[in-house]
């Protein structure tokens, strides 16, 4: 009888383990849309911690959005990631999806050879490159560059047209074996030799920071590129930042910033941009054992000594590893970027980083008053980009007002 009472007991143990993890969703659920909207602080969080998840703005409630869906599909996804097992579903699934099937759970990520991560964007335009459209466009988009660098010019300014590097592009042997890929056969590896080639028949001021990646590699005996992210590592960036402030200089008498230099030594410890992608895929167990660097800069002031250097930049995200640099200077310079011209405004001066509200005459006006403007196109998204489009058309406009 005893045993038989215990056996009833340790069979209960399933149902009791079960109907607890329901009773504390609901009540996670219910103290999140009840006292957590209430009172904010109180919230449980889950979804801060999911790496790639973004928070979508609340639909509207309206007899379309109703009728459409619209407004029960946001409801769904907002009362899902409050669910105390939102994080463990997602960290599992990505983690099943990459050991049994070696894929990403992301639709965002490529695992490619030897582990490597790559984001799909990339590896789409890589595939499909092709030099003869590149002739065309290339050289309407670097008439344009031209123009908006005279404008710029006129006023005593400086301005310079940084490309930055695609991993895909830089290393397509990191692509999933047997990908289909039709721009292999369209040799899409010489579009930066060609596309040099017509912006320098423009006369711009080209800063191609993607060139030399390989060479470097085996100058320092490691990828320019970390296995699990999409942006150069800090030797990448550091020596794309020694090209801009040699670029920067050669056109004044007198340098405007100073040198810079540096020292590394081998790290197996990726942070920030070195483990963007592999956070994305958001695994229960990453791996994160693979090779970066870590610098040590140093610089010390022109002969003249230290002046402000004031640089207006529009671009992407290679950015923040150029300006990575040029904050290790002796002479900082003070930094406006235009995150894709109008999705951010980011201020670094005297050592700080810092977000300011987005002033459309304020963004104008910068174009013209800095010292030094950049616009940074990515080799992937040139020549074209939506963020160069409408920057060239605000000066447009700016210098249609002006004397």
């Amino acid at each position: 009888m005893r045993n038989r009472l215990s056996w009833q007991k340790l069979r209960s143990i399933p149902l009791i383990i079960g109907a607890s993890v329901l009773m504390i969703s609901w009540f996670y659920l219910l103290w999140n849309t009840t006292i957590g909207e209430a009172v904010p602080a109180l919230r449980f969080r889950t979804k801060t911690t999911i790496a790639g998840v973004m928070e979508d703005g609340a639909a509207i409630f309206s007899l379309d959005s109703v009728l459409t869906g619209k407004y029960q599909q946001w409801l769904s996804r907002s009362i899902g990631v409050l669910s105390p097992v939102f994080k463990t579903a997602v960290t599992w699934k990505g983690q099943i999806y990459y050991t049994v099937f070696g894929v990403a759970a992301s639709t965002d990520v490529v695992v490619g050879e030897n582990q490597q991560l790559l984001e799909k964007s990339y590896v789409d335009e890589y595939c499909n490159r092709n030099m003869d459209t590149l002739r065309g466009t290339g050289d309407a988009w670097a008439a344009r560059i031209r123009h908006a660098q005279d404008l710029i010019e006129s006023r005593g300014k400086l301005f310079f047209y940084v490309i930055t590097p695609s991993k895909v592009a830089q290393h397509p042997e990191y692509m999933p074996a047997g990908l289909n890929c039709p721009g292999r056969d369209r040799d899409p590896e010489r579009k930066l030799a060609i596309y040099d080639d017509i912006l320098a028949r423009h006369g711009v001021h080209v800063v191609d920071t993607a060139s030399g990646l390989i060479a470097a590699l085996k100058e320092f005996g490691i990828d320019m590129f970390p296995r699990g992210g999409i942006h150069w590592n800090a030797i990448g960036s550091t020596l794309g930042t020694q090209k801009l402030i040699g670029a920067i200089n050669a056109q004044r008498e007198e340098p405007l910033l100073p040198s810079l230099g540096f020292t590394w030594k081998l790290s197996y410890n990726p942070r920030g941009s070195d483990r963007d992608l592999l956070d994305i895929m958001n695994l229960r167990h990453p791996d994160a054992h693979y090779a970066v660097p870590e610098l040590t800069f140093s610089s010390a002031p022109p002969p003249g000594g230290c002046h402000t250097v004031a640089i207006t930049e529009v671009g992407g995200s290679f950015l923040h590893g150029l300006n990575s640099g040029l904050l290790k200077l002796a002479c900082p310079p003070t930094i406006t970027e235009w995150f894709y011209w109008d999705q951010r405004r980011i201020h670094q001066v005297g050592g700080r980083v810092y977000e300011l509200p987005i002033d459309a005459e304020a963004r104008r006006r910068s174009l013209v008053e800095a010292d030094v403007v950049i616009l940074e196109e990515n080799e992937s998204i040139a020549p074209g980009s939506k963020h160069a489009t409408m920057m060239m058309d605000d000066l447009q406009t700016l210098a249609g007002r002006t004397p």
